[in-house]
């Protein structure tokens, strides 16, 4: 019997320190902020999976103009990366965008290609929060904010997500 629970068990695995950065985003999360210049509130959970390989935050807002993004964050090849996979409701006739980024002080940044443009996406720890902010940087053209965002803890009663 013991062999067959030992064989059921999840095996350890060490977390990359890339991956462990983003680990603060583990939780629910209020969001208040804006998108290209328009208030967007909205709700964020970030959770582990497949034995803490991946981490995935799924946002959803909670106005009028419905919109929800699905971030999957791996490990990169160096010790400090981070690689991840941008899903969304509105991007890029519904492709996904890979990203690729690192540890940056106090947080992590990601960049992501979408038709004519990439997208620097800036995590900061604030407190006991983060900052989001999303740089566009579109082709042959001066980067603008794209979106500016706050995400306070909150509890995960009555939030509803994918999965």
């Amino acid at each position: 019997m013991i062999s067959v629970l030992m064989m059921l068990a999840t095996p350890v695995y060490a977390v990359p320190p890339g991956l462990a950065g983003v680990a603060g985003l583990q939780g629910c999360w209020r969001v208040t902020g804006r998108t290209l210049g328009e208030d967007t509130p909205a709700i964020a959970r970030g959770q582990w999976h497949l034995g803490k390989r991946y981490f995935n935050l799924q946002l959803r807002t909670i106005g009028s103009d419905p919109y929800e993004a699905s971030i999957t964050y791996g490990a990169g090849k160096e010790p400090r990366a981070i690689g991840s996979v941008f899903l969304d409701t509105t991007g890029g006739l519904y492709e996904p965008s890979l990203g690729l980024g690192e540890l940056a002080e106090g947080g992590f940044v990601q960049r992501y290609r979408f038709t004519g443009a990439t997208y620097l996406n800036r995590f900061s720890r604030t407190g006991d929060g983060w900052r989001w902010t999303i740089t566009e940087q579109a082709d042959d053209k001066p980067s603008s904010v794209f979106a500016d965002y706050r995400l306070r803890p909150a509890p995960c009663r009555g939030m509803q997500f994918d999965y």
